[in-house]
């Protein structure tokens, strides 16, 4: 018989649910899911094959201020990295009864690096969604706020109903419910010379209305020309 692996994640560890505006969005908030976390923020920073991603505004590209990459457990090498991913996957399955898609990995290279306010429209139904995000090294703040009463772009100052996270060093937080409909989430930029990963896996009941505002991500012109360019991404050194 072969032995079980051993459990790299604390299934275990206390939850904390935050109910956001009128109750339909929610943070599920999990301090200390990774117990191995520094030793799994120095795997992945150094085995993750980082690219720098470049969105078109207007008439030239400009790189975002941060870096990614795809991970994918079953092309991964033996070790802790894999377990984890592996294991996230099946404790979220079990938890909220969906199998998510993943994993999305975010570098921030410093305070510098940052992600302005935004949704994860790119589900398109956004009515009933999950949005798990691990998060590694340094804690750094991770803001929602209400779409309602934001008129026109949505600023970068802090506003009085913000509700704000600071997640780190291995913790788990789940975005739920209509969160993606109703509200905006960042990492803003931060006085810290320290690195942050996040590994993020997603998920859509495919139910409701689907979204068709214009995606963040699309390319943004001076004339009325269909896009023509979206993003790119090449190799980076993190």
């Amino acid at each position: 018989m072969t032995d079980p692996l051993p459990l790299e994640i604390n299934r275990r560890a206390p939850v904390q649910r935050i109910h956001l505006g009128d109750g339909q969005s929610w943070v599920d908030l999990c301090p200390g899911f990774v117990p191995k976390a520094q030793e799994l923020f120095e795997t992945t920073l150094a085995t993750t094959q980082w690219k720098q991603s470049e969105v078109w505004r207007f008439d030239h590209y400009v790189e975002e201020r941060r870096l990614g990459a795809r991970l994918r457990a079953d092309s991964l090498s033996e070790g802790l990295l894999k377990d984890v991913l592996t294991q996230t996957s099946m404790h979220l399955e079990m938890a909220y009864r969906a199998r998510l898609s993943g994993v999305a990995a975010i570098l921030y290279r410093s305070g510098e690096d940052f992600q302005g306010l935004h949704a994860d429209t790119g589900m398109t139904w956004l009515d009933d969604t999950l949005i798990a995000i691990l998060v590694l090294g340094e804690p750094r703040p991770f803001r929602l706020r209400a779409r309602s009463g934001i008129q026109g772009q949505a600023g970068p100052e802090p506003q009085a109903d913000d509700v704000v996270l600071h997640p780190g060093h291995g913790d788990l937080f789940v975005m739920g419910g209509r969160c993606q409909r109703d509200w905006l989430h960042a990492v803003p930029a931060y006085e810290t010379e320290n690195q942050r990963i996040s590994l993020t896996w997603r998920w859509s009941s495919k139910r409701g209305k689907p979204d068709t505002s214009p995606r963040r991500s699309d390319g943004k012109h001076y004339s009325d020309r269909p896009r023509v360019r979206g993003t790119r991404s090449r190799p980076a050194t993190a």
